[in-house]
């Protein structure tokens, strides 16, 4: 498509129309790549790659784009556990997922290729650098305004690693709220995950202080190490960490570490959320025996 893939790239997969045109398309052109099925119109003036994310398809689909932890999917960012399709749509859209909105409160609906979906009326004309989903600022925003503490500074605290987030300005667009900026203030760049995240500040809550990306010889970087102790914390999302090849990786990365004289400790993704209390114990068990 030469300098329609340029235009498609540079949207991360989605164009407007009139994105189209500046790149040189017609009216004609469009309905040929629509028929040939090399692109895919969304909506009336908004169209997408085949290959293009999935949930900002239905973004557009619904009338709406990404927003808070849908938005910070798409950046690859801490995203929550679970969350549903979560949508920022004009405050004068007439149509939200194809029916004429009964009330504009920010709300539950349902669709059928989606399941629950979430609408907030409150999308900016002025944050326009994508079609289909808000910025990564605005997003990082939005979930510091929309979602519980422990969720929200994951956020924060992936975005800071990912480079998508400046700290100084996220704490100037705060300062209208001094619960959010005291909870940015606790944030640190570093965390290689969500998981890693609220581990760490979990511990953190209850005295333990660490080293992010600590270097260990042979090694390379952890996730953690406990300050005063020669202790590596190291959190494993199945994800991640399944394939043969890491699963083993895992394994002498751990060895290493013991014959340098270091205790590793690895959880998983699913023990932090559901164990909590077990992984606790364990950590303070470890630094119990470590320092008899």
């Amino acid at each position: 498509m030469g300098p329609l893939q340029n235009a498609f790239v540079a949207g991360g997969g989605f164009a407007t129309s009139d994105e189209l045109t500046v790149a040189g398309a017609d009216s004609r052109t469009i309905r040929r790549l629509l028929a040939e099925g090399r692109i895919v119109r969304h909506r009336r003036g908004y169209y997408g790659l085949p290959s293009s994310l999935p949930s900002g398809g239905h973004a557009l689909r619904l009338g709406g784009r990404l927003a808070g932890l849908s938005a910070a999917d798409s950046f690859g960012i801490w995203a929550g556990w679970e969350h549903p399709l979560t949508l920022a749509v004009r405050g004068n859209a007439a149509l939200v997922g194809g029916r004429r909105p009964a009330t504009h409160a920010p709300g539950r609906r349902h669709d059928p290729a989606v399941g629950e979906f979430v609408v907030h009326w409150n999308d900016d004309r002025r944050d326009r650098r994508w079609c289909w989903r808000v910025s990564a600022d605005r997003c990082v925003l939005q979930t510091l305004r929309w979602n519980d503490s422990e969720t929200a500074a994951a956020v924060v605290e992936t975005a800071l690693s990912a480079g998508l987030i400046d700290l100084p300005e996220l704490l100037t667009r705060t300062e209208g709220s001094p619960t959010l900026q005291a909870l940015v203030r606790t944030c640190r760049s570093g965390a290689g995950s969500g998981v890693e995240s609220i581990g760490r500040r979990r511990f953190e809550r209850c005295g333990l202080e660490f080293d992010l990306q600590y270097p260990v010889p042979g090694v390379g970087r952890v996730d953690l190490k406990v300050v005063g102790a020669p202790l590596l914390i190291e959190f494993d999302g199945y994800r991640f960490h399944s394939s043969p090849a890491r699963f083993a990786d895992d394994r002498r990365r751990s060895a290493e570490a013991q014959a340098r004289g270091f205790t590793t400790l690895r959880f998983t993704a699913v023990q932090v959320r559901e164990d909590w209390d077990w992984v606790e114990s364990t950590v303070f068990a470890t630094l119990s025996r470590i320092h008899r």
